[in-house]
């Protein structure tokens, strides 16, 4: 398959994006340091897992249980894709090719619009949503926004399946320091919240003191922040850091490594897991909607610093 794949550069950074695959920012490197932030895929073989390679867009973001949610009186039925749940997981934003609005050296604008006759999923009103990617001498600065141009309010479940190289730099030894308020138990069954929040343990408190080794210890954890919940990776023999900014629009956390498999993905969500059918209510959940003629925007930087 062939991919349309963006290339930006400002400075010593430059971004690849691919356009045909959900805008997904694969790749976002500051050439003249040798620094890989970004886990890039290889499309030469299919990927094993076409959320931990980049920044995918996700919506609706994280898992729904039964695929379905009742709001202001309309029913949302999503299919079931991850069958030993019995969740849809993610949405499939991230498969579908976006329209470039406008480009230049450090900048790119891409479009997806969905309507009555270009359904997404069980969304059929008119919606489009914008993706921003500018480079600057510093990083990256994405902004997203969902445009409802509809007459009724649409939920916005969103969020970025952002996938770090744990060792960004050659012979790095990482260090993960995240911010949040509360940590929300799931079932690890099926990733669902159960309705409690937890007192924080070792692993906790190691990310919020900011020495957890992402390359020691398996993790995956579901946390909500307070304000914008900075996220950093700074690495101990490089002395550069990687510091990940978001909007306070995306106040929930997901944070997971796999078996610390050299990456982890630090996602800022709209809302927790399952947010329409919480066992919280759903403002504490973060369920989120647009309403009719109205825009809602979303902003995340990735930066790359010297110190810590």
């Amino acid at each position: 398959m062939t991919y349309n794949v963006i290339t930006l550069k400002k400075g010593d950074f430059s971004a690849k994006i691919n356009a045909t695959l959900g805008a997904n920012l694969i790749s976002l490197r500051n050439d003249k340091l040798g620094v890989k932030i970004l886990r890039e895929p290889d499309y030469s073989a299919p990927l094993d897992n076409p959320y931990l390679y980049g920044a995918p867009l996700l919506f609706p973001v994280n898992r729904i249980s039964g695929g379905k949610f009742n709001f202001e009186d309309r029913e949302f039925n999503f299919p079931i894709n991850e069958q030993k749940t019995g969740c849809h997981l993610h949405g499939e934003l991230h498969t579908l090719p976006f329209t470039i609005v406008n480009n230049s050296n450090s900048s790119v604008t891409l479009k997806y619009t969905i309507s009555k006759d270009k359904p997404y999923l069980c969304y059929c009103e008119d919606l489009e949503i914008f993706v921003n990617y500018k480079l600057t001498k510093k990083g990256i600065i994405v902004k997203t926004s969902f445009k409802n141009n509809a007459k009724v309010s649409l939920p916005i479940l969103f969020g970025y399946h952002t996938t770090f190289n744990s060792k960004f730099i050659d012979n790095a030894e990482p260090i993960v320091k995240v911010e949040f308020e509360n940590e929300i138990e799931r079932n690890m069954q099926n990733y669902l919240p159960t309705g409690k929040l937890l007192e924080f343990d070792s692993v906790s408190n190691e990310l919020l003191s900011g020495t957890f080794n992402p390359l020691s210890t398996p993790i995956s954890r579901h946390y909500k922040c307070k304000n914008n919940g900075k996220i950093e990776i700074f690495d101990k023999t490089s002395k550069l850091k990687v510091v990940y900014k978001n909007s306070k629009n995306l106040p929930f956390r997901l944070i997971y490594n796999g078996n610390a498999d050299g990456y982890i993905c630090l996602e800022p969500q709209t809302s927790m897991a399952n947010s329409p059918n919480s066992p919280f209510d759903r403002e504490f959940a973060g369920f989120n909607a647009v309403k009719p003629n109205k825009k809602q925007i979303f902003v995340s930087k990735i930066l790359l610093k010297k110190g810590k």
